[in-house]
């Protein structure tokens, strides 16, 4: 257990039990693959009373899960993650055009490799081995680790989170992190899953992004306020949109109405469906003038 009973974001003490954990036996690697579909089976959720955060205390460290983690069924998926990950670079472009770029959490580098394609001097890094190894097998500059780190000095224009927040236990140092290395006129683009969307609220605990690797759920007043903590200012929120593959939709479709999956017709392979829940929230953050 983490052992940290006050809040990740605010410091607030006194958490409250939201949702007891549920997830079955012990945890290993494979309960943190990035194409998990367990929805709703996660840790003990506690909410802080004083800023409304959801978060994970109960849980082990999950650093030692995510170095361990192989999933196929992500690269798989390669051709429409990097569109996914292109159309995201072009809303950071409209803040920041070109120069140094971090992808934190960089998975096999599809991020990378657009920003690359786009003329950033772009690198990232990431912790699980076998991503890693992935990267540099298609000559993407993706060290292995986690921030800090000696292979990422900075200074950065440009750092990307995209999906990471949610699943690391302590927050606010990651981005204190991140800030360090970022250039005094950089850029963050923060994403991750909104707790108070429609399609959170509609769903409950059903909803695809309770699961067992999101260990913090962030809404618009909590992201503001973690980033302000950590020396950021808001300079703007977005609502991405992402990109699927037809059979990788059919999947989750079955999976999310609880029936048995029936095998996805061949021709949803060559599909990419767009899609935007608007579930998810992109944060545009700049160094504060006055850091906390």
């Amino acid at each position: 257990m983490s052992g940290e009973r006050t809040c990740w974001v605010c410091g607030g003490g006194t958490l409250v039990l939201r949702k007891p954990a549920n997830y079955p036996g012990v945890l290993d690697s494979r309960a943190f693959a990035i194409t998990d579909s367990n929805y709703g089976v996660t840790g003990a959720i506690y909410q802080c009373p004083e800023c409304g955060f959801l978060q994970c205390p109960e849980l082990p460290e999950v650093t030692g899960f995510y170095e361990q983690l192989e999933d196929e069924a992500y690269e798989a998926g390669r051709s429409p993650r990097s569109l996914q990950s292109r159309k995201i670079l072009e809303q950071v472009t409209n803040d920041q055009r070109a120069g140094r770029l971090l992808d934190v959490g960089a998975g096999s580098g599809m991020l990378v490799e657009q920003a690359l394609q786009m003329g950033y001097r772009a690198e990232g890094i990431e912790p699980s081995r076998w991503l890693q190894s992935q990267a540099v097998e298609r000559g993407l500059p993706v060290h292995l680790g986690i921030l800090p780190s000696p292979h990422c000095r900075g200074p950065y224009d440009v750092v990307t989170l995209i999906d990471v927040i949610e699943h690391v236990l302590r927050p606010l140092e990651l981005l204190r992190a991140i800030r360090s290395v970022l250039a005094p006129g950089g850029v963050l683009a923060v994403v991750t899953p909104d707790v108070r969307s429609l399609a959170a609220r509609l769903l409950g605990w059903r909803w695809w992004h309770f699961r067992v690797a999101h260990v913090g759920y962030f809404d618009k007043s909590t992201l503001e306020l973690a980033a302000g903590r950590a020396g950021f200012a808001l300079a703007a929120f977005r609502r991405p949109g992402w990109y699927f593959s037809g059979d990788y939709l059919w999947e989750r479709a079955w999976k999310l109405a609880g029936l048995r999956r029936r095998p996805a017709p061949r021709v949803l392979r060559r599909i990419t469906v767009p899609l935007n829940p608007r579930d998810s929230l992109l944060a545009i953050l700049r160094p504060a003038n006055a850091p906390e």
